[in-house]
């Protein structure tokens, strides 16, 4: 064990968190918790976006402990509350884009655990059926042996994806789709097709490849008491990067669709990979919703804008420990 590692179990230990926890709640905070997708526990999908249900429903029942487990609405109308005394901080539960495994392993747990979840849903891979580029990265390189992925056609690098399942090969992905982020939409389609066929011959079978929802599946989501839809873009670009009236009918469009397919109101909206300007806060609060989270890591506290909620991330290769210690800003 190295001593980072050491002092995180310390700090996490049922001796010392509980103390840690009472003096990092005294001001109340709120802490919205950002997922992605779920995934059975048994499938070995090496990436951090693929939380094995398991891993979740222990979460689940260790932020319970501590705190109250809200909607979204009943969090933001309780956001500017003087009158705290007695309470216990909340936490909101948020998970982003519109993955099958929210049809698939979320809707059960949220429906037997009672748990208020919102659901930033990103709409064109829904209408089309197709996976965004980044999912296809991801599904494309679950090899099965140490493999090259070599770009340097497009002016990139070459990446060494391993066969083991963990964080180290997790941050060798995490960089891949961080550089094909600052590509243009033609190299980066190029690239992304460039891993697929790299990776063809050695790609594992034994794991469910990320797929977006269907539409009727999202219906059936969206009737559960316990769900509160949101709205996430239409085709997850980044949208500090487009020209602003372009983002403005990207978040707008989804919000109609969504509107649409669910018959919800969409009042909440979050920033695709939480890029966020000042124009675009601005916009988000002219269309008419009632709040804006990002990718910020930290609590939501007295003073801070809805328009521009922080949110922690939590993923598949967060042990217990660092889930405790996320949950306290540390």
């Amino acid at each position: 064990m190295n001593v980072k590692a050491g002092v995180r179990r310390a700090l996490a230990s049922d001796v010392v968190y509980p103390w840690l926890r009472r003096y990092a709640s005294a001001r109340r905070p709120t802490y919205f918790l950002t997922y992605h997708t779920l995934g059975s526990d048994d499938e070995r999908f090496n990436a951090w976006t693929v939380l094995r249900v398991a891993d979740f429903l222990r979460q689940m029942q260790e932020l319970r402990k501590g705190f109250d487990v809200v909607s979204i609405d009943d969090a933001l109308a309780g956001h500017e509350s003087v009158d705290t005394k007695g309470t216990r901080p909340r936490a909101v539960i948020t998970f982003d884009d519109g993955h099958s495994g929210w049809y698939e392993h979320l809707l059960p747990v949220v429906q037997r655990e009672a748990l208020p979840v919102t659901l930033y849903t990103a709409t064109s891979h829904i209408e089309t059926g197709s996976p965004y580029w980044f999912d296809r990265v991801m599904n494309a390189v679950q090899t099965r042996q140490s493999t090259t992925i070599d770009l340097r056609a497009w002016g990139l690098p070459q990446w060494t994806m391993g066969s083991d399942v963990g964080t180290a090969n997790w941050h060798e992905v995490s960089t891949l789709l961080e550089a094909l982020k600052g590509c243009s939409e033609a190299v980066r389609d190029a690239c992304v097709k460039a891993i697929e066929d790299q990776t063809a011959t050695v790609r594992r079978d034994d794991f469910q490849p990320l797929r977006p929802l269907t539409v009727n599946e999202l219906q059936t989501i969206a009737r559960s008491p316990y769900v509160t839809v949101g709205a996430h873009s239409q085709d997850h670009q980044l949208l500090d990067t487009l020209p602003l009236d372009e983002a403005v009918a990207s978040i707008r469009q989804s919000r109609e669709t969504l509107r649409r397919w669910t018959g919800q109101c969409v009042n909440h909206f979050a920033f695709p990979n939480g890029n966020h300007t000042p124009a675009l806060v601005d916009a988000v609060t002219q269309l008419g919703f009632r709040s804006a989270a990002t990718t910020v890591q930290r609590s939501l506290r007295r003073g801070d804008s809805v328009f521009q909620i922080p949110r922690m991330s939590i993923g598949r290769f967060d042990a217990m420990d660092r889930f405790r210690l996320k949950l306290i800003g540390a």
